[in-house]
C-alpha cells in the first residue's frame, strides 16, 4: 500500500493530479488507480522504475501499453532517469502523453539524480526530437505523400515497349515492358488493361507507351 494515498482528499481542489509509479507492483499500481479512481478521474499515472540512472534493460517501456490497456481512461506518461534522451523519445512512441524527466545545471554535482538528469541544451534537444517525432506518427494511413511526387514524377514505373512494333499491330503479353522512363507515360499499374488494344501507328522498342498510340 502507499501511505501517501491516505490523505487523498487534500488533492481534491488540484485540477491535475500526476501519480509516479517507481518502486511499485502492478498489483499495487492497479490498487493506486482505483483508489484514485473514486475520488478523482482527472489524473496521469508515470511509468518509472526508481533507479540512478536505470540501467536500459530495466526500463520495460512495454509496461506503457499494459497501463493503456488496463487504464484507457486516465493519461499515461513516463518518467525517465536514464542517460540521454533517446528513452524519453521512445516512450512518446508509445503513446506516453506526459514525459518527466530532472533537470540539472551540472552533472558533475554530487549525487546520483544528477548523473542521470538533463542539462539545459539536452532537454532542449529532447523537446525538438518529440516534436519531431510527434509530426513522423502521422496516421493510420497509406498513401503517395505531397513530398513524393517529385520523384514519383521521376521514378514511377511506366509502361514502354518491348520493341519496335507496328502500326495496326494488338498488343499482347511480351509487347509491353515496365521501366522508369522520364517523361512518363501510362502508368505500369495499368498493363493488363492495355493488353488487346491495338496500335494506330508505328511505335520503337524503350518508347514510353501513350493513350493516342492506341485505336480507342
Amino acid at each position: 500500500m502507499c501511505p501517501s494515498l491516505i490523505c487523498l482528499e487534500t488533492f481534491f481542489d488540484i485540477h491535475f493530479l500526476v501519480y509516479n509509479v517507481g518502486m511499485q507492483s502492478f498489483e499495487t499500481v492497479k490498487w493506486i488507480y482505483d483508489t484514485v479512481s473514486r475520488y478523482k478521474k482527472n489524473f496521469a499515472l508515470l511509468h518509472c522504475v526508481s533507479a540512478y540512472p536505470t540501467p536500459f534493460e530495466d526500463i520495460n517501456l512495454r509496461v506503457l501499453k499494459l497501463y493503456q490497456e488496463e487504464f484507457p481512461d486516465i493519461v499515461i506518461g513516463y518518467s525517465g532517469h536514464e542517460l540521454g534522451i533517446d528513452i524519453s523519445a521512445a516512450a512518446v512512441a508509445l503513446g506516453s502523453k506526459i514525459i518527466e524527466r530532472h533537470i540539472t545545471l551540472d552533472k558533475q554535482q554530487k549525487g546520483s539524480d544528477h548523473k542521470c538528469s538533463l542539462e539545459l541544451c539536452e532537454f532542449k534537444q529532447l523537446v525538438t526530437n518529440i516534436r519531431n517525432l510527434e509530426k513522423s506518427l502521422g496516421q493510420t494511413v497509406k498513401k503517395i505523400q505531397p513530398s513524393e511526387m517529385e520523384c514519383f514524377q521521376k521514378l514511377g514505373k511506366t509502361i514502354v515497349y518491348s520493341k519496335d512494333l507496328l502500326k495496326g499491330h494488338m498488343l499482347v503479353y511480351g509487347d509491353l515492358d515496365i521501366k522508369v522512363a522520364e517523361p512518363g507515360g501510362v502508368d505500369g499499374s495499368e498493363i493488363n488493361n492495355i493488353y488487346g488494344k491495338i496500335l494506330n501507328t508505328h511505335v520503337l522498342i524503350d518508347e514510353n507507351l501513350q493513350l493516342e498510340h492506341l485505336v480507342t
